[in-house]
């Protein structure tokens, strides 16, 4: 860093410092109980506060009580059928007390609970629940039909479904509610589990590829709960609530096991709804609102409402609130403070916006700075940018590069990677900044100010060259999702045969079921954006293709590119001649991949 860097990173973390401070004093007055895995504090928790809400789901409440004794029907239910520590335990369901029960359960075995993603089906399910390299799973109702056909091609995995009229005998299907019913509410015997063990499988996306079964040690989550309870002030009366997917870390992690450890109460529902969330807020008494960008923006979506502050929530917080809607979602909802974030399951980096700091997705802990770098990349090559020395370049203050993370024992965010180690090989980088050192590649764009705050650009893959320059598709779509008559958008490359790199194309979501103006898009983009940045081509559709964590997916959408033969949607290409973009049909279709018309 340079002086005036030091000079303003410093400044702020001498801001954050006492409540840093005041972290570290929390685990160590905790004491031992402060590093103990979650079995063990399910039990602590039903012996000392056995009547306080736990769990609130939609119309039901769930006692820390009540909680512990399904925990233990459920680690009972398993050990009988042959699973113990270090046995991993396929966990395919929707957001449930019966969720929660299933992973406190393997908690308590010592058990590793892979989290299933609930969206999954196919060729794609099958692979998760071979990846695992579990024998049993333990699968809700939603779940059980999309496992039927798949029997045959996840080895000899045992199922426990909760769907008995599917249950046949000498199949491989198992009633999942007779076997609770059967067990007992007694404690188990725990064995010896450390917060150094592995706890669960979390899978990645698979927004490219099949997921992969991330490792999640005790120690994350339950050393993380504690902190991140301190950092958002929680306290017993409390109410967090995370609609999103419990097989996703972030609403495990930051949403349930604060509370968790709190002993305040977490709320959610089986799925998502912006017409639902005032009345889930109001309903459960909610002050923590853990998100993901793209739901502020489905809120911001719902028609506004006198009552829309009428709640008790004081802290907002979670992964990619957009900046054109930040200050307008906080005015509208009347939500004091936005603690934006940044971090991956498989990774050693979190960053938050503890200030609240408009736009960005935060900074890490004070005085850690140097485990971070940013890292000059060449889009052209596709690769990271290497000196004379053979070193690479790190990026000067609000230039964008790769956010890498160093890798050292030492670190207070270990890296643990996934649970086939030939997966880490492509994310992990040797000599760096200097002769053997070891850093975690991220795949994402980001830049940083002077105090040290980082702000998202792009994923890698996103980012595509056209007409010689790189073009940051998370920019394109901030500027566009402000076009008059636009909802949202997600932009990406398309190729065009013949053309050097790839043109841009915007899938565009109108708002409120309005029509697309052509014209007001095209002046929209003229005014804001250069002439290599806006998209050629535009598809008009009901809503962006997202994965079950609320990303968007790209993949399929680069592949049909603006071919009209392959996409439904109405299609659109630019013509600056007349101000507009025009329909795209076969006719223009064949004029653009013949070359006979130029974009």
């Amino acid at each position: 860093m340079d002086l005036l860097t030091r000079a303003a990173t410093l400044a702020v973390d001498l801001i954050e410092l006492p409540r840093f401070l005041e972290i570290r004093r929390s685990l160590q007055s905790a004491g031992a109980g402060a590093f103990r895995t979650m079995g063990y504090v399910c039990r602590d928790q039903a012996e000392k506060i056995p009547d306080r809400v736990a769990l609130r789901f939609e119309d039901e409440a769930v006692t820390f009580g009540a909680y512990n004794a399904g925990v233990n029907r459920y680690a009972n239910m398993l050990h009988k059928n042959g699973v113990g520590k270090g046995d991993v335990v396929n966990v395919m369901m929707e957001n449930s007390p019966a969720m929660l029960m299933a992973q406190g359960a393997c908690a308590k075995l010592g058990a590793i609970a892979a989290l299933i993603n609930t969206h999954l089906e196919g060729e794609a399910l099958a692979h998760v629940h071979r990846a695992s390299g579990a024998k049993i799973a333990v699968v809700d109702r939603p779940c059980a039909r999309s496992m039927l056909p798949l029997l045959e091609k996840v080895g000899d995995l045992a199922v426990y479904a909760d769907a008995p009229e599917i249950v046949v005998e000498g199949s491989r299907f198992r009633s999942l509610p007779e076997e609770i019913d059967a067990s007992s509410e007694s404690e188990p015997d725990i064995p010896d589990v450390k917060v150094s063990d592995v706890f669960l499988y979390i899978y990645t996306s698979g927004t490219t590829g099949f997921p992969k079964p991330a490792i999640v040690r005790h120690v994350r989550f339950t050393s993380g709960g504690h902190s991140l309870a301190v950092l958002l002030g929680e306290k017993p009366d409390d109410c967090v609530y995370a609609p999103t997917p419990l097989y996703h870390g972030y609403a495990n992690f930051v949403g349930f096991s604060p509370a968790f450890h709190t002993g305040a109460a977490f709320a959610t529902r089986r799925k998502f709804s912006a017409s639902e969330f005032l009345n889930d807020v109001r309903r459960h008494g909610v002050t923590v609102f853990c998100y993901v960008g793209e739901l502020c923006r489905y809120l911001m979506r719902t028609p506004p409402s006198p009552r829309d502050r009428e709640h008790k929530i004081r802290i907002a917080t979670g992964p990619g609130l957009r900046p054109d809607i930040w200050e307008a979602f906080c005015e509208r909802f009347g939500i004091p403070l936005v603690i934006d974030t940044y971090g991956q399951t498989e990774g050693n980096i979190s960053l938050q916006n503890r200030l609240g700091r408009v736009g960005s997705c935060g900074r890490c802990a004070p005085f850690m700075h140097e485990q971070l770098k940013l890292a000059r990349y060449d889009h052209e090559k596709g690769d990271l940018v290497r000196g004379p020395d053979g070193f690479l370049v790190e990026c000067a203050v609000g230039e964008a590069g790769e956010l890498l993370g160093k890798i050292e024992r030492s670190s207070p965010m270990a890296f643990d990677g996934y649970a086939d180690p030939k997966h880490n090989e492509k994310k992990v980088l040797r000599d760096c900044f200097e002769k053997g050192d070891t850093y975690l590649r991220t795949g994402d764009l980001l830049k940083r100010d002077y105090s040290s705050y980082y702000y998202f650009v792009d994923r890698i893959g996103d980012t595509f060259r056209w007409k010689g320059e790189n073009v940051a598709t998370m920019e394109v779509e901030h500027l566009l999702n402000q076009a008059p008559g636009v909802h949202e958008t997600a932009v990406y490359g398309v190729q065009i045969p013949g053309a050097d790199g790839r043109a841009g194309m915007a899938i565009v979501v109108p708002a409120d079921g309005k029509p697309f103006d052509p014209a007001a898009f095209h002046a929209h983009a003229t005014k804001t954006l250069p002439a290599y940045a806006r998209p050629v081509f535009v598809r008009v559709a009901e809503a962006v293709d997202i994965t079950g964590n609320f990303k968007n997916r790209k993949v399929r959408l680069q592949d049909e590119g603006f071919d009209p033969s392959r996409v439904r949607d109405p299609l659109f290409v630019r013509d600056d001649e007349r101000r507009t973009y025009l329909p795209l049909g076969t006719d223009v279709y064949a004029e653009i991949t013949s070359g006979r018309r130029r974009l």
